[in-house]
């Protein structure tokens, strides 16, 4: 599992720049752009749910074009998912790690 860092303060996993989840899923295009994470949510009472944060997280990956892929699992050593907008929803979300093949 990868080492996760999260930069989505809106997300209410969110926990220490870490994610209270076990697993993320992250969607994925041709480029870092067309990434975002799944696992987003704003619900107040979805904050810390399953776990404590966690360094390592399972992260389900969708997106084909990225180095780290291998067969829809994430396999980089760390992956960092960043707010790339106003942080409302998952489209403001992405994953920074994403390395076209």
């Amino acid at each position: 599992m990868p080492q996760l860092s999260c930069g989505v303060t809106e997300c209410s996993y969110n926990a220490q720049a870490m994610c209270s989840l076990n697993n993320i899923d992250v969607t994925g295009g041709e480029c870092k752009d067309g990434t975002c994470c799944e696992s987003f949510s704003t619900a107040s009472y979805s904050s810390n749910c399953c776990s404590n944060p966690e360094s390592q997280t399972g992260v389900h990956c969708e997106a084909h074009d990225c180095k780290h892929n291998e067969h829809c699992s994430c396999h980089a050593d760390s992956i960092e998912i960043c707010n790339c907008g106003s942080g409302c929803s998952c489209d403001d979300t992405a994953c920074a790690t994403f390395k076209k093949r």
